[in-house]
């Protein structure tokens, strides 16, 4: 959390110490990713905004807030006779990052991402009551959320529509999915979105 602090204010300052111009550095934008661990079944999809500021002709500072929008989920018990679900979900991902782009032609440009990213899931599902003999004798519901956070890098492609929008597609790999100190676990999203400049 430090680390995201400390970007958010290395993007205000950029702001406020860039020369003055006619038009806008800033820009807005949606996101949509899909999201992948290396966990069979373990994919989400997200959907946000972006909100960046371009402080050179070569680099800006871009932040993303995503919530998800499709998770993991399953059941216990037997198709027939279901017990109770359990899910695991994006419930907000905020990253913050610098952003280096070059023109390959008059309207693509190549970029490069490195930064903070910040993951909260949250899982819902059932335990178990137990007797002394070890019976299960009823479930309980709970809900838990997870905390990630870590250093996130990436590449990819942007194309100006026109002189205020452009669409975009860019790949990263986000900070390893780490629940304890016996499983690490790489993750890595997709993005495709749209960005406009005022």
């Amino acid at each position: 959390m430090k680390v995201f602090l400390s970007l958010t204010c290395l993007t205000l300052a950029s702001a406020l110490v860039a020369p003055a111009s006619a038009e806008s550095n800033w820009y807005v934008g949606a996101a949509y990713n899909a999201q992948e661990f290396s966990v069979p079944g373990r994919d989400f999809n997200a959907a946000g905004l972006i909100a960046g500021y371009q402080f050179h002709e070569y680099f800006s500072v871009e932040a993303r807030g995503l919530t998800g929008t499709s998770g993991y989920s399953s059941f216990y018990g037997t198709p027939d006779e279901p017990e109770g679900n359990y899910s695991e979900d994006i419930d907000t991902q905020v990253s913050v990052q610098l952003k280096a782009s070059y023109p390959i032609f008059e309207s693509l440009r190549i970029y490069g991402l490195a930064g903070f990213t910040q993951t909260k899931l949250e899982i819902n599902g059932y335990g178990q009551y137990n007797d002394e003999d070890g019976n299960i004798t009823g479930n309980y519901p709970y809900r838990m959320t997870y905390t990630d956070d870590g250093f996130s890098y990436g590449a990819g492609l942007s194309y100006g529509i026109t002189t205020r929008f452009d669409v975009f597609v860019d790949y990263q790999v986000l900070p390893n999915f780490e629940p304890n100190s016996n499983i690490s676990r790489s993750w890595n999203s997709t993005t495709i979105g749209v960005n406009y400049r005022f």
